[in-house]
């Protein structure tokens, strides 16, 4: 029934064809994805690539856990295969391109059989043979224009140069930085270095006040007594101007007197 069914119709043409077509549609979408990585993990640092953005975070976020990362080969090379460009991965879509080479001289020699055991050694047969070596050799010549692990290679071989001779060389020095920052804080906040700043202000102060203290007692004795010899001057002045004051009167009294007695007399 099958071997009439294949022979009697064009289904085994068919799908040749629709093998052919895979193979070419995975060629393409892997061309198309490889290149836009070669491109991106070129220009990595400024690169907004899906996959470039993942594996510099990943790569950060495990240096920021661990400090380093021993194996960044097979680092990078984890998320390049699980990368997926349209619908499967890279390798998905690797596997498909081989595949459909095999599957294409398959069913070419299942029609050819089926045409010789129902009709025995006839045209149909010779072109079955020829259509499936004809796709074989377009499909592996498909397959071969563009060197794909060598793509993938470079690919890697960018990200390792990036992440390795860059961005871990970037890592070690903020955490310098940051640890200088966090040391020169805690010093800052140390016990010891508030102690010694609020003794050392009070060492400074109590000199100063026995400083004052000592000038205030040096000075004092001059100064008290020079106020004393002064207090003493005015307080005689003060009585000899009193006195005159009081004495002037009474001397004006007796030349009053004497006066109206001359002019009695």
């Amino acid at each position: 029934m099958l071997k009439q069914i294949a022979a009697d119709t064009n289904v085994i043409t068919y799908l040749m064809a629709v093998v052919g077509v895979i193979g070419v549609l995975a060629k393409a979408v892997n061309q198309l994805t490889l290149r836009s990585l070669v491109k991106a993990a070129g220009n990595m640092p400024k690169s907004t690539h899906k996959l470039i953005k993942l594996v510099r975070a990943k790569y950060e976020h495990a240096c920021m856990i661990h400090d380093s990362v021993e194996n960044i080969d097979a680092f990078v090379e984890k998320y390049i295969y699980e990368y997926r460009g349209f619908l499967f991965r890279i390798h998905t879509w690797r596997q498909l391109e081989l595949l459909s080479v095999w599957f294409a001289g398959i069913l070419a020699a299942l029609g050819a059989s089926a045409h010789y055991l129902s009709y025995g050694f006839t045209e149909s047969v010779y072109q079955y043979i020829a259509a499936g070596l004809a796709e074989m050799i377009f499909l592996s010549v498909v397959i071969r224009l563009s060197d794909e692990p060598y793509k993938i290679n470079a690919v890697k071989m960018y990200m390792v140069d990036y992440l390795e001779n860059i961005c871990a060389f970037r890592l070690k020095k903020q955490r310098q930085s940051e640890r200088e920052k966090i040391n020169v804080i805690s010093q800052e906040n140390s016990p010891k270095t508030v102690f010694q700043s609020s003794t050392q202000p009070a060492e400074k102060k109590a000199p100063q006040k026995e400083e004052r203290k000592l000038s205030i007692n040096i000075e004092g004795e001059p100064r008290t007594a020079e106020k004393s010899e002064t207090a003493r001057q005015t307080l005689k002045r003060t009585v000899k101007e009193k006195t005159e004051e009081e004495e002037k009167p009474a001397l004006r009294e007796e030349a009053i007197r004497q006066i109206l007695e001359e002019f009695l007399a």
